[in-house]
C-alpha cells in the first residue's frame, strides 16, 4: 500500500470512528469553500488541474447536505455585520474564474437542490471570450511539437523531450507569470501561444472545452439559478506588490463597473490566486475604496467575528473525498495561521473591517 493510500485509509477510519466529529468541537464559525470547474471527465489532469470530476463533486455536495447548512454570501455578511451567531455548521460555496461548465453542470445541480452559490469572474475574459493565461501556458508547453522552447519574455530555455520535462517547464513558467506585472504576464502568455499553430490551438481548445469561460448571457442564466456574481478582477490580474498602484485600482474599478452594468450591485471580490503574497496593501485599500463588502482570499481558516471582511479565509474543495471531509472537519486548525497572516499584511489591525 502506498503512503498516499495509507493516508486515505487513516482519514476514512477517523471519519467512521467519529474522531472527526470531535475535531468539530474546536470550530469557531462557518467555512467558505472554493472550487473552479466541474467536469464529467478529466482527460489531462495537468492541463485541467482546476476541474473536479462530477462524481466527486456530487459526493461532496451530498456530504454537505447531510452534515452542513449551505448559506449564501449575503447571509454570511449579514451575520458578521449584525453580530449574529456564526454557526460552525454553515458553509458557503464559491467558484472562481467563471468556467462554462459552471453553467452546464454546477448551476443546474445546485439550483435543483436549492443551494446558493457565488461565481467570481474575470470581466475582460467574459467580454472577449478569451481563456486564462495559465491555461495557454500549460497547454502550449505540454502539447507544442517543439522539443526545445526559448522564451525571451522569461529569459529561459526549456527541454521538452519528455512529459515530465514539459510538466516541469509549464509549472515554472506559470509561477513566473503569476509573480510578474500584468504587461509581462501577457507577454509570457503570447509567447507561449506562439509555440502552437492555429490548427493546434483550435484542436486543443476543442479537446479541453473544460477551460472555456462563460459570456454575459451565460452568467445571466446562472443568476436566474440563484448565483451571486462577484469580481475576480478585470484581467484575472494577481494584485501583488509587483503590480503598479494604478493597475490594481483599474482592475477592481473596471471589473466592478462591468458586473454592475449587467447585474446591479457587485459587492464581493475574490482575489486572483489569493494567497498572502498575492494581495498588496494597495489592493486591500482599493477593495475598501470601491466598496466591496467582502474580499475573499485562498488563505485557509474559518469565519469568525475577528475575521477581516476584506481578507476572508476560504478552504479549497480538495480533490480527494477523504481529504475534503478531513479539511472541512479540521478547519479550526488554520485559524491561528489566518490571524497571523492578516496581521502580517496589516500590522496593527485588531478587528474586522466592514466595507
Amino acid at each position: 500500500m502506498t503512503s498516499f493510500n495509507f493516508r486515505q485509509l487513516n482519514l476514512a477510519l477517523s471519519r467512521y470512528s467519529g474522531a472527526q466529529r470531535l475535531f468539530r468541537l474546536w470550530s469557531k464559525g462557518p467555512t467558505v469553500l472554493f472550487y473552479h470547474g466541474v467536469e464529467e471527465r478529466v482527460f489531462d489532469p495537468v492541463v485541467q488541474l482546476l476541474h473536479m470530476s462530477l462524481p466527486l463533486f456530487e459526493r461532496q455536495v451530498a456530504y454537505l447536505r447531510k452534515h452542513r447548512d449551505v448559506i449564501s454570501l449575503n447571509y454570511l455578511y449579514d451575520c458578521i455585520a449584525n453580530g449574529w451567531k456564526l454557526d460552525p455548521r454553515q458553509v458557503v460555496l464559491t467558484f472562481d474564474d467563471g468556467y462554462k461548465n459552471n453553467l452546464r453542470i454546477v448551476g443546474p445541480l445546485l439550483s435543483a437542490l436549492k443551494l446558493p452559490f457565488a461565481i467570481f469572474v474575470s470581466t475582460r475574459h467574459i467580454e472577449e471570450g478569451q481563456r486564462l493565461s495559465t491555461y495557454w501556458i500549460r497547454v502550449a508547453l505540454l502539447y507544442t511539437e517543439k522539443k526545445t522552447v526559448n522564451l525571451r519574455s522569461t529569459n529561459q530555455s526549456f527541454s521538452l523531450t519528455s512529459r515530465e520535462g514539459r510538466i516541469a517547464a509549464a509549472g515554472r513558467v506559470v509561477e513566473v507569470a503569476k509573480r510578474a506585472p500584468l504587461h509581462q504576464a501577457e507577454q509570457i502568455r503570447n509567447e507561449c501561444i506562439d509555440q502552437l499553430t492555429s490548427g493546434q490551438r483550435a484542436e486543443l481548445n476543442n479537446r479541453f472545452a473544460s477551460d472555456e469561460l462563460m459570456g454575459w448571457d451565460d452568467l445571466g442564466k446562472l443568476v436566474a439559478m440563484g448565483a451571486t456574481v462577484g469580481s475576480h478582477c478585470h484581467d484575472h490580474c494577481i494584485l501583488h506588490a509587483n503590480q503598479s498602484d494604478e493597475e490594481v485600482r483599474r482592475q477592481l474599478t473596471e471589473s466592478k463597473a462591468a458586473i454592475e452594468k449587467h447585474f446591479g450591485e457587485c459587492e464581493y471580490l475574490a482575489y486572483p490566486n489569493g494567497t498572502l503574497s498575492d494581495i498588496s496593501e494597495v489592493a486591500y485599500d482599493a477593495a475598501r475604496a470601491v466598496r466591496f463588502r467582502m474580499g475573499l482570499t485562498t488563505i485557509s481558516g474559518e469565519v469568525t467575528q475577528n475575521t477581516d471582511c476584506l481578507l476572508m479565509p476560504r478552504i479549497h474543495g480538495a480533490t480527494k473525498y477523504e481529504e475534503f471531509c478531513y479539511l472541512l472537519n479540521r478547519s479550526s486548525r488554520y485559524n491561528a495561521a489566518y490571524q497571523a497572516a492578516r496581521l502580517r499584511l496589516l500590522p496593527g489591525s485588531e478587528s474586522e473591517h466592514l466595507a
